[in-house]
């Protein structure tokens, strides 16, 4: 599709053109009117029928026009959907051919579970919920109070004894 957008043109209802029109025996001055500047009934009808008739054209000049127009700008419209799918397109399986080639790279994916766990310890630590390194500490310093508390029993049995 051009930068411009689409073009309309109007190919239906040019008005030809007019010689001026030659009075006709109805739209002379009527001497029975008694005025003698107004033009009788018949030139008056005559011009109605003719006004009516032109606005009947010209109704029908933009029914045709806009149907014409219409079917333009639709298909001005297709043609860019057709170049945005396609490009969309094109950027989507761009994007997939990077990511797939990421994803191929162990290294990449062992990278992203290091960040994967480390931000999720951070959160962890924030909301006050100990890590699985704080725990294990947790564990090693129980294990050896319990064993300190085991030797002090131990040892004042044996001085009870």
């Amino acid at each position: 599709m051009s930068d411009s957008g689409p073009t309309i043109t109007i190919t239906r209802g040019k008005r030809p053109e007019q010689a001026d029109p030659k009075p006709s025996a109805s739209s002379a001055r009527s001497p029975s009117s008694g005025w003698g500047l107004l033009p009788g009934p018949g030139a008056v009808v005559s011009g109605l029928v003719r006004g009516a008739r032109a606005a009947w054209w010209a109704g029908l000049g933009v029914v045709g026009a806009v149907q014409d127009a219409g079917t333009q700008v639709f298909d001005a419209l297709v043609e860019e959907g057709r170049s945005w799918e396609r490009a969309r397109r094109e950027r989507t399986e761009a994007m997939s051919r990077r990511v797939q080639r990421m994803t191929d790279e162990p290294k990449v994916v062992q990278a992203v579970e290091e960040r994967v766990q480390a931000d999720v310890n951070d959160i962890l630590r924030r909301v006050g919920v100990p890590s699985r390194d704080d725990l294990e500490e947790l564990r090693e310093r129980v294990d050896a109070l319990g064993a300190r508390i085991e030797a002090l029993a131990r040892s004042i049995e044996e001085a009870d004894s």
